[in-house]
């Protein structure tokens, strides 16, 4: 599917946001976590061997759409000499893995211009209270004007009442945001779904056959392809 322009009225007031995998690269964070763990874990082990290791950890993630009990209880069935108990291996986890979480140089550029420019930005995220590590390690916290995780509000997306909540938080009509994610059904076609302008964070993916009902505004490699959205009513230099 090729992209739209991204140049069009300037009619977009505010932004929300997914976090894993839009913000920052969640996959790549995971994958130098799972490096780490693996080479703590099988030091004696041959490279080969810790390689195929890193490749199964990282496909049992699939992304993160399992949960961390789930992960490491198949990593414990696979792995024995993985002695740790699984609630220990998650707790850890959510500690370790937050070193490696880092928003990219475009993204923010992106959100200085955003607060520059007086546009608002939020968050909404799927997952448990433990989101809220990953927000403080971000920086994000101060930086954003509302903050919803699905565990934490009482439903996940695409369920329309988690948009609609954030974009009252914002202060603003859903017609008025413009929604960024990478998840095709939870956040292009639950923000399309209460109006909202999309912009689908494709990390290399083709729009999903299944869901040709819904197709996303705007097809994006990196957040800095915003800057270049007139929506975003983003002025030029100190005008």
């Amino acid at each position: 599917m090729e992209s739209r322009s991204l140049l069009g009225p300037c009619n977009i007031q505010g932004v929300l946001f997914d976090l894993d995998n839009t913000l920052y690269d969640r996959d790549l964070a995971f994958e130098k976590w799972a490096r780490a763990f693996v080479e703590e874990q099988f030091p004696a082990e041959s490279e080969a061997y810790r390689a195929e290791t890193l490749a199964q950890i990282i496909a049992i993630d699939a992304h993160g759409y399992v949960t961390k009990q789930v992960l490491f209880t198949q990593v414990r069935a696979l792995y024995p000499a993985v002695t740790l108990d699984v609630d220990t291996l998650c707790e850890r986890f959510y500690q370790e893995w937050l070193v490696y979480m880092t928003l990219d140089s475009e993204t923010e550029t992106l959100l200085d211009a955003l607060a520059s420019a007086g546009i608002p930005f939020g968050i909404i995220t799927n997952g448990p209270p433990q989101q809220h590590l990953k927000i403080d390690q971000l920086g994000l916290r101060s930086r954003t004007h509302c903050l919803f995780i699905s565990a934490e509000f009482g439903c996940n997306k695409p369920d329309p009442a988690i948009f609609q909540a954030a974009a009252s938080c914002l202060g603003l009509l859903c017609e008025q945001i413009l929604f960024v994610g990478d998840n095709p059904e939870a956040d292009i076609c639950g923000a399309h779904a209460v109006g909202m302008t999309t912009a689908w964070r494709h990390w290399g993916n083709t729009w999903p056959a299944a869901i040709p009902h819904v197709q996303p505004d705007y097809v994006i490699e990196s957040l800095g392809e915003l800057l270049s959205d007139t929506r975003l009513c983003i002025p030029d230099g100190d005008g």
